[in-house]
């Protein structure tokens, strides 16, 4: 038999990979199975959970809000839509809590549709925070998100 360099790296490498597939195969099976999605033409009302983050997040998220909020103007004043402010998610307030997303944030982010959320700081080596996990991997994880979609085009509104 021949020996291949870095045999080990690769067998290791091989684990890991079949089972992240293996997990996310089950995933893709639990979602077939899931007959509790949510049909959002047939909501009363949309709620759009607004998380500012922090750092330059909150100042970028209320403008993103004000353009689509300008956007939905119509379904806003039909009540189609409800936009849900959602505080605690700056690294001040994940860091006191010791958690990626406090429980709070999570419960409400957790009542909301779609959620509309500013960039979060995630704590690096040398920084004078507490090592947590980034809030966008605790947030995919917890939500079972797939995708992070940008950009977003909305052809019959004229946005490319």
């Amino acid at each position: 038999m021949k020996v291949i360099k870095y045999q080990k790296e690769i067998e290791e490498a091989t684990k890991k990979f079949v089972s992240l597939l293996e997990k996310q195969l089950g995933r893709c099976d639990r979602m077939k199975e899931d007959k509790d999605f949510v049909v959002y033409s047939a909501l009363d009302t949309i709620r759009i959970g607004v998380c500012g983050g922090d750092g330059i997040g909150p100042y970028i998220t209320k403008e993103a809000a004000r353009v689509l909020a300008d956007l939905l103007k119509e379904e806003v004043e039909k009540g189609k839509v409800e936009f849900v402010p959602i505080d605690g998610l700056t690294i001040e307030n994940r860091v006191a809590c010791n958690q990626a997303i406090p429980d709070d944030v999570s419960a409400e982010l957790k009542t909301c549709h779609v959620i509309l959320k500013g960039p979060t700081t995630t704590p690096r080596a040398g920084d004078p925070w507490l090592n947590i996990e980034s809030a966008n991997v605790a947030m995919r994880k917890e939500l079972d998100l797939f995708a992070n979609v940008r950009p977003v085009k909305v052809p019959d509104k004229g946005i490319d």
